[in-house]
């Protein structure tokens, strides 16, 4: 972590610099903490863009997306000058020095490295140019920004662990398991919170947000917004601590529920509007000039797993984003005719946005969280709420937590098609990413759940191999 999970704060600055979704501004390069003691509005516009542009880069990665959605069954990446797209996530183990075990890691500690700076400046920041307010909503959006990120890790790695970084960035920390990552990360979040109250639910961020943070049924720049965002956060990581396949907590789920009806506004079982199932926080993708950054999926050499295809539903209209490919994608004894829609090639799909967490994801959150704490009627209810919002029947009972479970997994899959990890999470901790319930894809199949430690990170702890998470 020395070398790589702590890199200095000025990559993410500059990267503001390039952002043309966001606010223009100057980078500063490499800046201190003590050169941050006067901070001023425009300064901590720039930091907290720069920031927030190296979270999205490594969002916009490929293992958050593409690789997590090979080792789900959801993808295929076939391309004839690069086998390991196939031979180290469906073939074999990825290689923690290639490109399909290391990613995923570094960008997102160089983005939690830039926002622990912006928060110790925020100590000494000048009281005449900043409302105490402020300060604390500033505080707690930046925490929640980080606790985004260390999530995006864990989710990742899983089993493995990760490291959770210290203020000091010499400090070589311990690979923490994921029980305590994750209360690691709900305590974060509580952190946050508790700044938010202190703020004031009328408080606007002291900085203006990108506008995949303002422009999608909500805007967060407001505190009230932004408490419902951190709560969904909250109930998201306190229902994957819940179930946990390896350290469950029953007593999570309740509490689960509780955030995550918050982060909705309220909404009884059922009660979400479809109309509001895209209201939430993107990252917004502007390709081409000085930015740079198209959305990774849109790729030609990306297709979807054929059992995308075969498994849905008969009227369901999330089958819009199940295209024919323009011709069939074949190599390593993978073979697909079919894509994401978003996976095209095409200047439309470079811009197109990637949901962070919106309310359609909440809602079928609950439902799992329903599951899991017995509620098998109100699981039903939200389930309900989407099947019918893209032309389903809805189920008439859910007889058990097993059928419970394989109706929400339906419907996840489906709805939230290349968001993100959040199959391959669920497969996981349903104890589903087997043989038992999904053929091999090859004959050398291992089922991969997670990704290594990188090659750099293994390094600079001078060993060669993993080394066994600490509690």
């Amino acid at each position: 972590m020395k070398r790589y999970s702590t890199i200095a704060l000025g990559l993410a600055v500059l990267a503001a610099g390039a952002c043309k979704d966001n606010p223009v501004a100057n980078p500063i390069d490499f800046p201190t903490v003590d050169a941050l003691g006067s901070l001023t509005r425009t300064s901590l516009q720039q930091l907290t863009i720069g920031a927030m542009a190296q979270s999205r880069v490594e969002t916009n990665n490929t293992p958050h997306t593409i690789q997590s959605g090979i080792f789900a069954r959801d993808a295929y990446r076939i391309e004839s000058s690069e086998p390991r797209w196939v031979s180290e996530t469906l073939g074999g183990q990825p290689d923690p020095g290639s490109f399909a075990g290391g990613r995923g890691f570094s960008g997102f500690y160089t983005a939690i490295r830039a926002y622990n700076t912006v928060l110790l400046a925020l100590g000494s920041a000048n009281p005449a140019l900043f409302t105490a307010a402020e300060i604390n909503a500033m505080r707690g959006f930046l925490r929640t920004q980080k606790a985004v990120d260390y999530m995006s890790i864990i989710a990742l790695r899983d089993t493995v662990g990760i490291p959770i970084q210290s203020d000091d960035p010499a400090e070589v920390t311990p690979i923490r398991c994921k029980a305590a990552v994750l209360t690691y990360i709900a305590a974060l979040l509580d952190s946050a919170n508790a700044d938010f109250t202190a703020a004031g639910a009328t408080t606007v961020l002291p900085v203006t947000l990108p506008t995949g943070f303002r422009s999608f049924g909500r805007d967060y720049s407001t505190v009230a917004n932004l408490i419902r965002y951190n709560r969904g956060w909250k109930g998201k990581v306190n229902y994957y601590r819940g179930i946990d396949r390896s350290n469950p907590t029953p007593s999570l789920f309740p509490t689960a529920i509780t955030e995550l009806t918050q982060a909705l506004g309220g909404a009884a079982p059922g009660a979400v509007p479809a109309a509001s199932f895209p209201n939430g926080t993107y990252w917004v993708f502007v390709p081409g000039g000085s930015e740079a950054t198209p959305n990774a999926i849109s790729e030609g050499t990306i297709g979807l797993n054929p059992m995308v295809g075969d498994s849905i539903q008969l009227g369901d209209t999330r089958a819009s984003k199940i295209v024919t490919r323009a011709a069939p994608l074949t190599g390593q004894g993978l073979s697909t005719t079919i894509t994401y829609v978003g996976a095209v090639a095409s200047g439309a799909n470079q811009a197109r946005p990637l949901p962070i967490l919106r309310d359609e994801e909440l809602v079928l959150l609950r439902a799992q969280a329903y599951i899991e704490a017995g509620q098998l009627a109100n699981a039903l209810a939200d389930i309900n709420s989407v099947r019918t919002a893209y032309g389903l029947a809805p189920h008439l009972v859910l007889p058990d937590t097993e059928t419970a479970r394989s109706a929400v997994l339906y419907e996840k899959r489906y709805s939230l098609l290349f968001e993100g990890p959040q199959r391959l999470m669920d497969l996981r901790e349903y104890r589903r990413l087997n043989s038992t319930y999904l053929r091999p894809e090859l004959p050398t199949d291992p089922y991969n759940a997670a990704l290594p430690l990188p090659r750099g990170e293994l390094d600079a702890r001078g060993v060669s191999t993993n080394p066994a998470c600490t509690a």
